[in-house]
């Protein structure tokens, strides 16, 4: 790939591979916060701070990781993008057996779910590129 067709590229799809990634972080890290605030009720205001930092990079290098792939064309890397989402879904469920913040609690199972596949899957752009017009 030339660097003028690189160009095009990126500016045709990186808002939505950022979003793909933000959406993954805001995912991964409301449920680590409801973790640390479920199992470490009396947590130190510094406590936290390494796991939602480590959970945060982690998340970013699993997600641009299946992103490079995908712009690569391997196209079964997005089921590690799911794989994500659902990860995170499923470790929030049980939660509410701790008592939650509510808020927190509602964000948690809300991020995975709203953030990602009916907004990027529905998008005006997505539908022009796979030939579907409203």
């Amino acid at each position: 790939m030339r660097p003028v067709q690189l160009l095009l590229f990126m500016r045709r799809y990186f808002p939505t591979f950022m979003a793909g990634i933000f959406a993954g972080i805001f995912s991964i890290v409301f449920v680590t916060v409801l973790y640390i605030e479920a199992f470490f009720r009396q947590p130190k205001p510094g406590d936290g701070v390494e796991w939602l930092l480590g959970s945060a990079l982690i998340a970013v290098f699993y997600m641009c990781v299946c992103h490079f792939f995908l712009v690569w064309g391997r196209v079964v890397w997005v089921w590690g993008i799911v794989l994500l989402f659902v990860t995170c879904l499923c470790a929030a469920f049980p939660i509410i057996e701790y008592r939650p913040i509510k808020v927190l609690y509602f964000l948690a199972l809300l991020a995975p779910l709203m953030i990602t596949g009916p907004q990027l899957r529905s998008s005006s752009r997505n539908e022009k590129d796979h030939g579907r017009r409203a």
